[in-house]
């Protein structure tokens, strides 16, 4: 799979933008606020229909009510354009082949996209929603309609925890109900997580390998109800949200919200056994949340049958000379788009196509 082109107009600090992509590596190199951050945000937006940086009104740019970003996949000598309009006020569009979408999720799996940024430190020193984040991008990759399941469990939460709270330390009427309504989507998100992370593990563990080239990764899934194991159906996983929503209803009742579910599932990150959160030095935090966007990168790839575009954004700079030649000999031979503010962070073992930012322009 390739990124063949994209467009922007009124997205972020790029008025209109025309850019066309090789097959290879590229290094996209300027001045911090260039603009440079933003042609990647792009990218993973047309991939994932979110940001991983801002809500969708702040990626309008100021003066604006709206924003496109046109971006054309290139998949076995065939193009797909995808094409979304993000609103400040009401709802945005989606358009998949110059025809419209009744659904913006339609639209993904057309292009498909790993990303590390410097957020991604937050899925090694963060809370557990940071964790989460990460691993549900990476399952709506795999499979694009958990999507529409995410959807579904988060809008039966927020219902859920509205009865609680309201009914003020009493059994509101119709609470087994919700309970089946939160469980079934509730069991399907924690099969796919459970499955995903053990299949994750092993490339995971490789890319850190590759990268570090020192210490043991290990990655567990560490589920909010009883682990029901990586090969268990979602129906198991089902039956055993509902069992624990039978025991911690009171708990519930008392406290007026959800106490169980994927909405509290977390990854457990070790290094040589210890908690990464805790106990990897700044540097090592970096190279494991990059190991961790080659890992999945590389899971995509296998599950999938299409190579992902790579993006990294600001990855490389805060590496020394040597680190930054291991990282670009480890990266999978994919379309990588690479950003930087100084050309010197762009190692030779990358062999990158350069294309500067200066003056509301790029050029090749």
């Amino acid at each position: 799979m390739q990124l063949a082109a994209i467009e922007l107009n009124g997205f972020r600090c790029w008025s209109a933008l025309s850019l066309e992509f090789p097959s290879g590596r590229v290094a996209i190199v300027g001045a911090n606020a260039s603009g440079k951050t933003s042609i990647v945000e792009a990218a993973w937006y047309a991939a994932t229909l979110s940001s991983h940086r801002a809500p969708d009104a702040a990626l309008v740019m100021r003066g604006r009510d709206s924003a496109v970003v046109r971006a054309t996949a290139l998949r076995d000598a065939r193009t797909q354009v995808v094409e979304l309009e993000i609103r400040t006020q009401g709802a945005s569009r989606a358009q998949l082949g110059g025809a419209p979408v009744r659904r913006k999720r339609e639209i993904l799996g057309t292009l498909r996209a790993s990303l590390f940024a410097p957020e991604r430190l937050a899925v090694v020193r963060g809370d557990p929603l940071e964790r989460r984040r990460f691993l549900d991008e990476m399952l709506v990759q795999l499979s694009p309609r958990l999507y529409a399941t995410m959807r579904d469990y988060d809008k039966t939460l927020r219902q859920r925890n509205a009865l609680l709270k309201e009914a003020g330390g009493r059994v509101p009427p119709g609470l087994d109900a919700w309970d089946a309504s939160l469980a079934g989507p509730g069991g399907e998100i924690a099969a796919a997580r459970a499955e995903t992370i053990a299949l994750l593990a092993p490339h995971a563990a490789a890319a850190w390998s590759a990268i570090a080239g020192t210490g043991d990764l290990r990655i567990a899934f560490t589920p909010n109800v009883p682990d029901q194991g990586a090969a268990a159906s979602s129906e198991d996983w089902t039956k055993a949200m509902l069992a624990r929503l039978q025991e911690r209803r009171p708990d519930e009742l008392v406290r007026g919200v959800t106490l169980v579910g994927p909405h509290r599932d977390d990854v457990a990150l070790e290094i040589d056994g210890l908690p990464a959160r805790n106990h990897a030095s700044q540097g090592e935090a970096w190279l494991l949340a990059l190991a961790l966007v080659v890992g999945a990168h590389r899971l995509i790839a296998d599950r999938t049958g299409d190579e992902p575009v790579l993006l990294l954004d600001d990855a490389l700079e805060p590496l020394d000379p040597d680190r930054r030649e291991r990282v670009g000999t480890a990266l999978p031979d994919a379309q990588t788009i690479v950003t930087a503010a100084d050309p010197g962070a762009i190692p030779d073992s990358l062999g990158a196509r350069i294309y500067r930012v200066s003056g509301g322009m790029v050029i090749a």
